[in-house]
């Protein structure tokens, strides 16, 4: 490459010198018959064409259970986790990770009921009921009761006072259980039911107005909109607000001096003899 430079070098100022020469416009292009330098090219197998950046693979989600009616889907459930609890020192039991079968399971305009069944020897059941409310004007959907049973023993719950929803809507919560912030209420008839524990993690379920789809409705979520941190900030702005109204209501009460000295008239003189 070095010692070709100086006859390269003399070659292009001869060219130039000779349209110089000529007084000619001209454009010069110099190029050669092949490259100087090689360069290495890898075939497109060597090469990395995916993506390096390390992320976690995401987790398959499991489709949610349906119960086919004899006009289609009827009844859906999804839960992370149906954990129950047949005593205080015994091991919860995820019935998620099961796969149940449904016999026992029906639906109609008016009731709904899924009846899972799992290996392990527990059965879950689900009853939800469509009435009609003259005040709403509209039906709504309530989870009348929630069944477990296991081999001989069974225990049932009342659900109804905190799970219902338009009947065209689904019903979620992040947690529904039968202890602490319960919404499943013991049935007194049954003495397993304030022994057991339930606790369904992000629990999702619609028995009406599916139209033949594997997707849930809307979901109408059973979390306030109010929550106490909410109203805790309500009430804090309302009582600063209060202050502040109270303090300029009272600076609007002083009354300014309307008379004042005479400054053509005489001093007032305060004698200093004692």
């Amino acid at each position: 490459m070095k010692s070709s430079a100086p006859r390269v070098d003399e070659i292009i100022g001869n060219a130039l010198s000779l349209m110089k020469a000529k007084k000619v416009p001209y454009t010069a292009i110099y190029t050669g018959l092949r490259p100087s330098r090689v360069i290495s090219e890898l075939p497109v197998s060597d090469q990395s064409v995916g993506r390096t950046l390390l992320q976690a693979a995401v987790p398959d989600v499991k489709p949610p259970i349906i119960f086919n009616g004899s006009g289609g889907p009827c009844i859906m459930l999804w839960a992370q986790n149906l954990s129950v609890k047949l005593s205080e020192n015994s091991p919860w039991i995820n019935l998620a990770e099961e796969t149940p079968t449904l016999p026992g399971s029906f639906c109609d305009g008016s009731t709904s009921r899924l009846a899972l069944t799992y290996s392990s020897g527990f059965s879950l059941s689900f009853v939800l009921r469509q009435r009609f409310y003259s005040v709403s004007a509209r039906n709504w959907s309530t989870l009348d009761t929630v069944e477990l049973k296991y081999r001989n023993l069974s225990a049932s719950y009342i659900a109804n006072r905190g799970i219902y929803t338009p009947a065209e809507y689904s019903f979620h919560c992040q947690s529904v259980t039968n202890f602490g912030d319960a919404l499943l209420f013991p049935n007194i008839t049954d003495q397993n039911s304030s022994e057991w524990r339930l606790n369904f993690i992000d629990f999702q379920i619609q028995g009406f107005g599916l139209s033949n789809s594997t997707d849930f409705s809307y979901a109408s979520d059973c979390a306030s909109f109010f929550t106490p941190a909410i109203w805790m900030g309500l009430l804090t702005v309302l009582l600063m607000l209060l202050i502040l109204v109270y303090g300029l209501h009272m600076i609007m009460q002083v009354n300014t001096m309307d008379r004042f000295d005479d400054p053509k008239g005489p001093t007032i003189s305060v004698p200093q003899t004692e």
